[in-house]
């Protein structure tokens, strides 16, 4: 099993939008979510009708007739003295770091993103801020499937991410990973978005046991 690498955000377009035990209109309500509020994805139906989330400790299926999906990733580091709260929020899944760190999305958070998203797809991550950490979860695979969790080496660290594909170059190969903390638009500003590198500097591959 691997966990889902899309990172899709959806806005509630109606007033009340039910969530339900199984993506069907007959199925129990167990919640509900109001217009307006986001969501994130935690998988879809294979007909593209129904969202799964959770909300409030509330995970269940809402139709997707009523939510809008927000089309940017939406998640980029915020230069000066203000931070991203979704960046905090992934910081918050790891305790080898403190407040002070807790508290800044400067502080680097690739192991971060990766920790919650596991933790949003029920699983427990590595809650270190140590991308190496990766290296000894779940259990070891050769051969890369898509969503499997990538581990690199780079100057002065590491780095972790999803895996999604593989282009060979003339020189080299390079691997594509949907990951956090990684440049935008060629800057220093650490965000979420899809990123080469090179197969050279990787270290494994791991998904849940």
């Amino acid at each position: 099993m691997t966990i889902a690498i899309e990172l899709e955000r959806y806005r509630v377009t109606t007033v009340a939008l039910n969530v339900r035990s199984e993506p069907s209109n007959t199925s129990k309500i167990v919640g509900h979510v109001i217009k307006d509020q986001v969501i994130d994805k935690i998988a879809e139906t294979p007909d593209g009708g129904w969202i799964k989330h959770k909300e409030n400790l509330i995970e269940g299926w809402s139709s997707k007739k009523y939510l809008l999906k927000i089309a940017d990733n939406g998640v980029i580091e915020i230069p000066g003295k203000e931070h991203n709260p979704r960046v905090l929020e992934y910081l918050s899944t790891v305790t080898n770091i403190g407040p002070v760190w807790r508290s800044q999305d400067e502080t680097p958070w690739c192991s971060a993103f990766v920790n919650w998203c596991v933790e949003k797809a029920g699983y427990v991550g590595t809650k270190s801020a140590l991308s190496t950490s990766w290296l000894k979860w779940g259990r070891k695979i050769d051969t890369p499937i898509k969503g499997c969790i990538a581990i690199f080496s780079r100057d002065g660290g590491g780095h972790v991410g999803f895996y999604i594909d593989e282009t060979p170059t003339l020189s080299e190969n390079y691997i594509r990973i949907l990951g956090g903390n990684q440049e935008h638009m060629e800057t220093d500003i650490g965000a979420v978005n899809l990123k080469y590198y090179l197969k050279s500097k990787l270290l494994g591959y791991r998904v849940p046991l």
